[in-house]
């Protein structure tokens, strides 16, 4: 006897896509959706036997992505995103609002329709990597970047 009721599909890792304003080609595969904590508050009311515990400061932890590497010189989008945050930092003009950018991280069915989006808003590379290199390997060469963003939608 059956319900009616169809099971929905859970979400499966490899369906997702990231959308990064100034990268043409990305080859993004790999990435993190946002986690967010709250630090906790406790405080003793007058009267009272027991703290009691509220929400205080909220975090957003920081974000990995990792990409593929193009050979034809078109994906230097990351290098040329740390060159704004440079000349920014060393005072040669701009403002953070000229690196920071926004992240979209979406996620599809299997039949390739977005089921949920997050903006990252104020978005910039904290940390911008390279796999070492090794003679005796054939892999890809990834190219990581850790994000910072300042919240999300």
């Amino acid at each position: 006897m059956r319900s009616g009721n169809m099971p929905k599909s859970l979400y499966q890792n490899w369906q997702f896509a990231v959308e990064v304003n100034g990268f043409d080609v990305a080859l993004f595969k790999k990435g993190q959706e946002p986690k967010t904590e709250f630090e906790e508050v406790a405080f003793a009311p007058a009267g009272s036997m027991f703290d009691q515990k509220v929400a205080g400061r909220v975090k957003f932890e920081d974000i990995t992505l990792e990409k593929g590497i193009l050979q034809d010189g078109s994906d230097e989008a990351a290098r040329e995103w740390i060159k704004k945050q440079v000349d920014v930092n060393a005072v040669v003009g701009g403002l953070p609002n000229d690196y920071m950018r926004d992240i979209d991280l979406v996620r599809y069915d299997r039949t390739g329709n977005e089921t949920r989006r997050w903006t990252l808003h104020g978005a910039w590379i904290k940390v911008l990597e390279y796999d070492e290199l090794e003679g005796a390997n054939t892999d890809n060469t990834i190219e990581k970047l850790a994000i910072c963003f300042q919240y999300w939608t």
